[in-house]
């Protein structure tokens, strides 16, 4: 059935509660547009960052995220 109250905007959306900020992301090498990089924060710790407007809708980061932290609109 489908839900005509939702709108695919064809972005990718990141959700922060289920990512795991490994340092080991392959997220940030699966992205071909570099919307989803690497923030260094020290040693072996680093943050996750998402650029929405650099995202083109390719659906490589669900596919690469094993956590499940990204997910199509």
């Amino acid at each position: 059935m489908k839900n005509n109250n939702y709108r695919n905007t064809g972005k990718a959306v990141f959700k922060v509660a289920k990512c795991d900020k490994s340092p080991f992301c392959p997220v940030t090498k699966s992205c071909p547009t570099n919307a989803v990089s690497k923030i260094k924060q020290g040693f072996l710790k680093i943050d996750i960052a998402y650029d929405a407007a650099k995202c083109i809708g390719c659906g490589q980061c669900v596919k690469a995220c094993p956590h499940a932290a990204f997910a199509m609109k």
